[in-house]
């Protein structure tokens, strides 16, 4: 099965970059922007400071909405994450790196290089049962609809587990990358604590509160989506293209991360120019054949949930 799902992966990628050269031979590969980076990792901080201010400043009440926001912006954070592991962040390794370890992984517990390599996988050999990391087992029972699905895969602990402790428990992150995600979160709090422990301690409670909560539901959703219920044997057959629609896709997918056959096609496309990359590949019939677009996250038979279930209810 291995040499089948890596023969279909490669022959979509050749088939839709044939296309599109043919409709538009002067097509190239958008690069990467460093400052358009830049400017997204200092958004989704400043948010997140925002919210801590505002519960500081307004008390416990506000805390919900702070724990969508943060929560939010943790999973925006991480799709950042995930385009720095394709080099996405700036043309300069170094610079992409550099916002990684600084801005990004350890922040979330994650390690770029743990990252990378089980990400690489996953695009290798994406549907295969053995060789594919994100691969999610059906756990659909007779009747089932996507909710209970969905709920079944919120409270299954390893997915809880990763959720919270990002790559420290997953058993590939070894003890230097650990060390420098514990000096990070002691170099960066500990100023915090000495200026003001109780501002300080609203920010440790938020931020662990967003990542068991808003954090670790959107993230498992956001996963099911990707590839959940769909049929190995290609990028076209197992991944679903989630176009942006306002808030429900800034929510879910924020930095358009709901282009996912878009990106497994391109992988080295930035994320900000996915939009338009994907308004050129629904202008090609190969694509609008072969590809999984849903115009809706829970609504219709065409929606991202369609086929969690066994009942599609």
């Amino acid at each position: 099965m291995s040499h089948g799902v890596t023969s279909s992966i490669l022959m979509d990628r050749i088939s839709i970059r044939q296309s599109l050269l043919a409709c538009n031979p002067a097509w190239q590969s958008p690069k990467a922007d460093t400052w358009r980076a830049v400017s997204d990792i200092a958004v989704d901080w400043m948010m997140i400071a925002l919210s801590v201010l505002v519960v500081y400043r307004l008390g416990w009440a506000i805390a919900p909405i702070a724990l969508v926001t943060i929560g939010n912006r943790q999973r925006a954070l991480g799709n950042l994450l995930h385009e720095a592991s394709h080099g996405n962040l700036s043309q300069n390794r170094r610079i992409n790196d550099s916002l990684v370890h600084l801005l990004l992984a350890p922040p979330l517990l994650n390690s770029l290089t743990v990252y990378r390599e089980l990400h690489a996988r996953h695009h290798a050999w994406l549907g295969d049962v053995q060789r594919d990391p994100d691969l999610l087992p059906p756990l659909a029972h007779e009747g089932d609809s996507w909710l209970r699905v969905y709920t079944r895969y919120l409270v299954k602990f390893p997915i809880l587990r990763g959720s919270i402790m990002g790559h420290l428990t997953n058993g590939h992150c070894r003890r230097r990358q650990q060390l420098y995600i514990a000096a990070w979160w002691t170099v960066t709090t500990s100023p915090l604590f000495v200026v003001n422990a109780h501002l300080g301690t609203i920010f440790l409670a938020l931020w662990l509160g967003a990542r068991i909560t808003v954090f670790h539901a959107i993230t498992t959703f956001r996963e099911m989506t990707d590839h959940y219920g769909l049929k190995p044997g290609g990028i076209f057959s197992s991944t679903r293209e989630i176009p942006d629609n306002g808030v429900s896709s800034t929510l879910i997918h924020p930095h358009h991360n709901g282009y996912h056959l878009t990106h497994h096609l391109f992988p080295a496309v930035p994320y900000h120019q996915l939009p338009a990359l994907h308004a050129q590949l629904m202008s090609l019939p190969v694509f609008n054949e072969h590809a999984i677009v849903c115009p809706s996250y829970v609504v219709g038979h065409h929606s991202s949930v369609f086929g969690w279930g066994v009942s599609h209810g």
